[in-house]
């Protein structure tokens, strides 16, 4: 079973998420403060990192460079409900919430219809 690392400021959104990842098989480790994403992300080897858009600019690239650091080989998923001018360079998918939790699902098993570096 894949593990989601899932971290954003938002808890309803974050219980919603790691709801929707469960029921896929994924086994979600959910975290609203920064430093217990990064625990999480020191300690697991995990297949995603999936990172909400209302963290700060300098958190996520924080988190994005330990993810990569413990798992090279991981999937990093940025999620947003606010237009963005470009994708985050430090993601290799991005999706908006409101495409629902297919999309959600698809960018964390890292299904090519929203991968970023195709």
């Amino acid at each position: 079973m894949p593990t989601v690392i899932s971290v954003g400021t938002d808890e309803q959104l974050l219980s919603l998420r790691e709801a929707v990842l469960r029921s896929a098989g994924f086994h979600v480790l959910t975290a609203c403060d920064p430093r217990e994403a990064l625990r999480h992300a020191g300690r697991n080897s995990a297949a995603v990192l999936l990172l909400c858009y209302s963290l700060p600019l300098t958190v996520r690239q924080e988190l994005a460079k330990q993810f990569r650091s413990h798992s090279p080989s991981g999937r990093i998923v940025a999620i947003t409900n606010e237009p963005q001018k470009r994708p985050p360079i430090e993601a290799d998918a991005f999706l908006y919430g409101i495409e629902g939790p297919e999309a959600l699902i698809r960018a964390c098993r890292g299904d090519e219809l929203t991968t970023l570096a195709s």
